[in-house]
């Protein structure tokens, strides 16, 4: 990003644009906006608590101020069927489903059922 740019970023949100219609202007991602913004401030909302902390400087940004509220978050968010991050799967082999994260190709519900797909037994998909 040229420094025309991030000078034109100050400008408009100076000027009380919102993070969209600043990416728009630009031509630029609305999270690289977010993102510089962030920078220059040098502190963040925690998700859980709401509390300011500071952004240490050089790493990606932190979303929770301790690990204690991003426990706390993500136990919150695991009790309620909002957890983005899991997602329903079928087994191969015993056709039970499952929930796995979006990151893991799993295929099988457990090793057992993996063992025995790959020894050909029982599974109407086997080998």
């Amino acid at each position: 990003m040229s420094d025309l740019e991030k000078k034109r970023i100050l400008e408009l949100k100076e000027a009380g644009y919102g993070y969209g219609s600043i990416a728009k202007q630009l031509g630029i991602s609305k999270s690289t906006i977010i993102s510089f913004l962030k920078s220059l401030s040098g502190y963040s909302v925690c998700k859980c608590c709401d509390k300011k902390f500071i952004q240490p400087a050089g790493v990606r940004l932190k979303l929770f101020c301790c690990d204690k509220c991003r426990y706390k978050y993500r136990r919150i968010q695991s009790k309620g069927e909002t957890l983005v991050t899991g997602y329903e799967v079928k087994c191969l082999f015993c056709h039970k489903k499952f929930y796995s994260y979006r990151s893991l190709k799993r295929k099988f519900c457990s090793r057992e059922c993996y063992d025995n797909f790959r020894k050909g037994g029982g599974g109407s998909e086997s080998k």
